[in-house]
C-alpha cells in the first residue's frame, strides 16, 4: 500500500491465529511494528480509537448471526509424504 523506508502491507486473514502476521512477516524479514484492524468479517470498524466502541445496528446483528450460522467449508488436505512409494506400474 506504501512504499519507503517503513512501507504499509494489507493483509486480508479469513482465519486469524494468534500472532500469525507477525510471524509470517518474521519469516520473511520483516518486524511488524503496528497492526490495524479494519473489519471484522462484514462489520466494518471505521475510525475507531483504541478503546473506544460502538452500538452494532440491528442489521449488523443480523447480518453476523446469519454469517454464524452458515456451516464452515471443509477442505480436505493430504500431506505430501517423499517417503512413500509410488504404486507400481501394472
Amino acid at each position: 500500500m506504501r512504499r519507503g523506508d517503513n512501507p504499509w502491507y494489507e493483509v486480508t486473514l479469513i482465519e486469524g491465529r494468534n500472532q500469525q502476521i507477525r510471524i509470517m512477516f518474521k519469516h520473511f524479514g520483516h518486524l511488524v511494528e503496528k497492526l490495524k484492524r479494519i473489519r471484522i468479517g462484514s462489520l466494518e470498524l471505521g475510525k475507531m480509537n483504541p478503546g473506544e466502541f460502538r452500538f452494532l445496528s440491528q442489521e449488523e446483528v443480523a447480518k453476523l448471526i446469519r454469517q454464524a450460522k452458515k456451516p464452515a467449508a471443509v477442505k480436505t488436505v493430504t500431506p505430501h509424504d517423499s517417503r512413500r512409494k509410488a504404486p507400481a506400474n501394472r
